[in-house]
């Protein structure tokens, strides 16, 4: 798996012609100019890697590429991250601020991932960890979360789903935390850094 990274400040007015006309349409429903730099950046970052191929949706809300590789956006503060690879991938990014990780923890995590948040010293880090990992599994397996928070344990580097397993990365860079998920195969989490300017 590759995960591309690039700094939503570096896209321009020039990207919105490398935009199609549906992903234009969404950055321009977008009120708030850090949203749509986000979009134009998703979009700028897709055509780049997978030029002309068509965006379908997978009826859980995934986008994915008809005829080209397993892909996912996902995207905080003023970073996008774009993971691809040869089966199904997902990937989270968070900058973590203040949250109550008890409140928030008791919704969404299992019982083995609170005992990881409670007896971790850095709590606010292991409650993002734990939260852009689950994200990334959910979004890998393809239902988000329409599929309940807590039928998924990411409390390790792995999660069985009957005879399929997902794999699990985390890495941080800056202020960020970055989880990436991949199926049936474990896999290095290469990054690269993009500038959206040179696209």
């Amino acid at each position: 798996m590759k995960l591309y990274l690039s700094n939503i400040s570096e896209a321009l007015p020039r990207h919105r012609e490398l935009l199609t006309p549906e992903r234009l349409q969404k950055a321009d429903r977008y009120k708030m100019p850090d949203d749509k730099k986000r979009c134009v950046a998703g979009g700028v970052l897709l055509r780049h890697f997978l030029g002309d191929t068509r965006i379908m949706d997978n009826g859980y809300g995934k986008p994915i590429a008809e005829n080209g590789p397993a892909f996912n956006l996902s995207h905080s503060g003023d970073w996008i991250a774009l993971a691809i690879g040869e089966d199904e991938v997902g990937c989270d990014i968070e900058k973590p601020k203040f949250v109550s990780y008890e409140k928030m923890g008791r919704i969404v995590f299992t019982e083995n991932e609170l005992a990881k948040i409670r007896g971790a010293q850095d709590k606010m880090s292991a409650f993002f960890t734990l939260w852009t990992k689950k994200e990334a599994l959910l979004k890998c397996m393809g239902k988000g979360f329409h599929r309940p928070a807590k039928s998924v344990d990411v409390s390790g580097d792995r999660f069985f789903d009957g005879e399929k397993c997902y794999f699990l990365k985390t890495v941080s860079f800056s202020d960020y935390v970055i989880s990436a998920c991949a199926a049936d195969s474990d896999f290095k989490l290469e990054i690269e850094f993009i500038s959206l300017s040179k696209l």
